[in-house]
Parts: C-alpha cells; structure tokens; sequence
C-alpha cells in the first residue's frame, strides 16, 4: 500500500500528527509518502490541486482545511479532523478575524474535503461531534491521537519513584501550551496567587505565543522548550495544571499522564476522555479559580493520592493511547477503504 501525507506546515499539533503517524505505519509495512507545503497555502489551497501524486499512490490521507485539494480520481481519500472551528463552544476565544476567516473560508474548504472524502477520522468522540452538528456529517470515526509511550516515560529509570517533590521545594505545577484564553492562560495567576508561596508554576509558551505579562513571584516562565527538555519538566514536576477552555483531543493532558502525572484539567470538550476524574486526575469546572486552587491543594496534601492518580495515569496513556492501539486503527481504515474502492 502506497500512502500520499500532503501535509501544510503549520506549527500546530496537526504537524506532529503527520510526524508520529508516517513512522508508525511505516512500522506496520505501509510505503509513506510526506509531502510538506508551506503554511501560506491555508488561504488558498486550492492552488495544490494540480500537484502530482507520489508515483503509484494508492490512498491520500489529509487534513480537512485542504484535503478537496489533494483528491485525485481514482485515489480514496481519507480526511482527518483535529477540531472543529465552527463548533459554537469555540466562538468566545476567536476575535472577529478569526471568527470571518473560520466561517467565509475554513467553512468552504471543510465542506469541499468532506464531500470528496471516501472517509472521515476525528482525532476524538467530542471532535466526532462537533462535526456531526456543524456538517450534518454521518459515519465519523473517531481514533484517539497517541505519543511514544517509550519516550514519554515516568522516568528514564521507570522503577524510580515518579514524584520529585522533596519537603525542600514547593509543590511544582506545570502548565504548557500557547499563553492564550482559550487555553486557560488568563486563570494561571489568579490560581497561582491563590496557591501561594507552597506552589510553583513552570510555564511553557507554546508553538505560537510568547512571554508576556506580569506574573506573581511562584511563576516561572520556561520558553520554548525541546522536546528533551519538556521531557524533563515533565518528570520534575508533581502535576499538570490545565485550565483550558476547548480542546479537539488534549495532547499535552496525554503526555503528561504517560509521564506518571495527575492533571489538574478543565471538565469540557475533549479532555474527560483522557482524563478519569478522581482516578488520573482532578476536573474542574470551566473557569473556576476556586475549584482549581483546592484540586492542586488536595493533590499536594495527599502524597499517595497525587502518586496513585499518576500511575493511574500512566497505565491508561499506554493502554489507550499508545500507538500500537490506535496507529493500526488508522491502518485499518486505510484498508477498508482500499477494499472499497477495489469492491466498487
């Protein structure tokens, strides 16, 4: 089977998708082709429709901004959806570019990848949704997004005891994701200076934010961070605080747990189906500094509790969200589809 990735570089997590799901299909004997586009062609990817396929291309996975572009007859098309922009749970964190941008163009182009699409993925059950009631789309097959759980480990040595907390340091939060409202970013000093001198926050600023803002003195911005670096800043810390507002799947709660973490996370969109509340972590409602505030104080209090949900943690992100599980779904949805096209 040859598998066409055009793919627009964008900086976002859809990026890292094509970067972990190219090699793990590759790992079960598919022959991956990925072509990168610069990020311009967003607005207009239109203009990618005459690109040629791969020499003996079978099937073209793509994402759904731009997917109508890479349809070629007679090649199944399979569309990916990370989220859905004109989810109406959405429209509070866009200003009124994005929300015109989203609703005149993203709109079109969604619409013109759904119909050309011989099947339609969404990176989660909520994202799954959204779709549903935007597109008035049947069949949406949700398969979770997954990280190399052998990478994203507790530790280097996973024996060791995952929590770095000595009686010495405070209680260390980590927050990472791009310093934006609907991340959550807003709530992080209002909770930190509630929490006090007995609680840190290292915060990362994400693929497209920078460090900004005056911060309370138990904030400690990190930057952009690598990939080892993060690993580091995971496993030093005692929990992740999450405060987001709308998430299509939730990557940073997921990585965190393969880490050996309890998340502290907000109880919307996409996030309950990673987190288990009161088992891998503390879900808070939307908003609500106070609820926030007493969810770290308990995990700092209780020691084994904060331990326990951290393994509890680890156990799910490997069971469910490794990419043995979910990397052969995506391959056999490729297959199915390809027994399709051979059966028509």
């Amino acid at each position: 089977m040859k598998l066409w990735l055009p793919t627009l570089r964008t900086g976002s997590g859809a990026d890292v998708f094509v970067e972990r799901l190219a090699p793990a299909l590759m790992r079960l004997g598919v022959d991956v082709e990925v072509s990168w586009f610069d990020h311009l062609f967003e607005q207009a990817p239109f203009l990618l429709s005459r690109v040629a396929p791969p020499k003996n291309t079978d099937i073209v996975l793509a994402n759904s901004w731009n997917a109508f572009a890479f349809k070629r007859p007679g090649i199944p098309l399979v569309v990916v959806e990370h989220h859905c922009v004109l989810d109406p749970a959405l429209r509070p964190y866009k200003n009124l570019a994005q929300h015109i941008y989203h609703t005149a163009l993203i709109r079109r182009f969604e619409a013109a990848s759904f119909r050309a699409a011989d099947r339609v993925v969404a990176v989660s059950e909520y994202t799954a949704s959204s779709l549903r009631q935007a597109f008035g789309l049947g069949g949406v097959l949700a398969i979770p997004l997954w990280l190399p759980t052998e990478r994203f480990t507790p530790r280097e040595d996973v024996s060791a005891d995952h929590s770095a907390r000595t009686e010495e340091r405070p209680f260390r939060l980590l927050f990472v994701g791009n310093l934006i409202r609907r991340k959550g970013a807003d709530l992080l000093a209002p909770i930190m200076a509630e929490l006090g001198d007995d609680f840190q926050l290292r915060f990362t600023a994400g693929l497209r934010s920078s460090n900004k803002g005056t911060w309370p003195k138990n904030m400690v911005p990190l930057g952009r961070l690598s990939e080892a670096e993060l690993l580091r800043e995971y496993r030093g810390c005692d929990a992740l605080l999450f405060p987001t507002r709308f998430e299509g799947f939730g990557y940073v709660a997921l990585e965190a747990m393969a880490c050996g973490k309890p998340v502290v996370a907000s109880d919307n969109t996409a996030i309950p189906e990673l987190v288990v509340d009161g088992a891998t972590g503390i879900l808070c409602p939307t908003g609500d500094v106070g609820a926030f505030v007493e969810a770290c104080r308990r995990l700092a209090v209780d020691r084994d509790l904060c331990r326990a949900m951290g393994e509890r943690g680890r156990v799910r992100a490997v069971s469910e969200f490794s990419e043995e599980r979910n990397a052969t779904r995506y391959l056999a949805v490729l297959k199915e589809v390809l027994a399709g096209r051979d059966d028509g």
